[in-house]
């Protein structure tokens, strides 16, 4: 991800409806899988970014935050946490000895191998450990923002399967998220694509209170649908695996 793509998200991920939402979104699918907050799990969260879903893991947990670049590490020490260094697809953690690990929104960039990323995971995974993915969905929404942020590609649901079943995993949950604000992020994606296709910077952006307001408390609706079944279309995908 590009340098200044971390500050950005720094300064918005506590109260940015996305991320709220994606939080809201994982805690659910954790539910569904009878993971409950106060597990005592040990934790892995890989491309952890700025260290923005460490505190919201660590109810469930002891966090082991790996990140690759030194500005993300830089930004998370000053919330108080701290990430080793390492990549998706070298954590140097010891093979069988996490409960949890966890990739949001981090194997569609560019500089990720996702089959050696998911490889990685499944040797860090204890037996019966669980993987949970988040990432970027409809390969033609591809646009601006993944190109600010690096992005290689947007999965498929089917694709996305796939992928993780070939890394000996085995996929307990998979859905579309993101359902019921689909319009608006459609016609956001392709005004973007089309009408401003030179601009190279992520729409992660401070915005006005009312606007994190609704749109979180739409999330909040669609978040009660995930338990029960995989919704049929949306921005993003989550799922989740068992070894």
């Amino acid at each position: 991800m590009k340098q200044q793509e971390y500050a950005r998200q720094f300064a918005v991920e506590a109260t940015h409806w996305w991320f709220v939402a994606r939080r809201r979104f994982v805690e659910r699918v954790l539910d569904i899988v009878e993971i409950a907050k106060g597990s005592r799990l040990r934790i892995a969260d890989i491309g952890a970014g700025t260290g923005g879903m460490e505190r919201f893991l660590s109810a469930y947990g002891t966090v082991i935050g790996i990140e690759p670049s030194p500005t993300g590490r830089i930004l998370a020490k000053k919330r108080g946490i701290r990430l080793q260094a390492g990549t998706a697809e070298q954590t140097d953690l010891e093979s069988a000895s996490v409960d949890l690990v966890c990739f949001f929104d981090v194997l569609y960039h560019k500089q990720v191998d996702v089959t050696r990323a998911l490889n990685e995971a499944h040797r860090i995974l204890k037996p019966n450990g669980t993987l949970v993915i988040t990432d970027c969905a409809v390969p033609w929404l591809y646009g601006p923002n993944d190109r600010a942020v690096e992005g290689r590609e947007r999965f498929t649901k089917q694709y996305l399967m796939d992928l993780v079943t070939s890394g000996h995993l085995q996929v307990r949950y998979c859905s579309y998220i993101y359902f019921l604000l689909f319009p608006v992020f459609m016609v956001g994606r392709l005004t973007q694509k089309y009408i401003l296709p030179k601009r190279e910077v992520s729409d992660v952006a401070p915005l006005p209170t009312w606007v994190n307001t609704v749109f979180s408390a739409i999330c909040r609706v669609e978040e009660r649908f995930l338990p029960f079944g995989s919704l049929p279309w949306g921005s993003s995908l989550i799922l989740i695996a068992q070894k």
